[in-house]
């Protein structure tokens, strides 16, 4: 499986220090060249863990031009999310697309493609037996700062058998 990933999961990955999850889950990490920017000009902590990631795993490509169909749907997106869906477009199958934000999620539905957030992506970690719990995570990413509805926490934990 390929994933492709939008900026938020990745700082939210780098914040729990479970960028290494992605390569257990996938042949190949690709971003879009505006996800590199917007990881590059974070600041914080996690900024080093995520430069790291950008040398070592995550791969870099443009996305393919996208048909005008595509392109109406994507139209109000900010540039990443736009450049994201249209590089797990353009990419073989099977393609897992990483995104957190509504708006995005909605435009990847109407499309077709094949998508998860952050917290899904931990879930399957756990079903792939890569983490042992859920819950201490989501609890280490609120405190530090990246917002999960108590909706989105309380699914996941019956999901994840917690």
């Amino acid at each position: 499986m390929i994933i492709v990933s939008n900026t938020g999961p990745l700082i939210g990955l780098a914040k729990l220090r479970q960028l290494g999850l992605l390569s257990r889950l996938a042949t190949s990490i690709y971003i879009p060249p505006q996800v590199q920017a917007e990881l590059l000009a974070k600041s914080g902590p996690e900024s080093p863990l995520l430069a790291s990631s950008l040398k070592e795993v995550i791969q870099v490509q443009a996305p393919a031009m996208l048909d005008a169909a595509a392109e109406s749907v994507l139209k109000r997106l900010d540039e990443g999310e736009k450049q994201a869906i249209a590089l797990s477009r353009s990419l073989p199958p099977p393609v897992l697309l990483l995104l957190d934000d509504r708006v995005g999620r909605s435009a990847a539905r109407k499309l077709g493609q094949p998508f998860t957030g952050l917290v899904g992506l931990l879930l399957l970690a756990k079903r792939q037996g890569f983490i042992p719990s859920v819950t201490p995570l989501l609890a280490t990413l609120r405190s530090a700062g990246y917002w999960v509805s108590d909706e989105v926490v309380s699914t996941a934990q019956k999901l994840a058998g917690e």
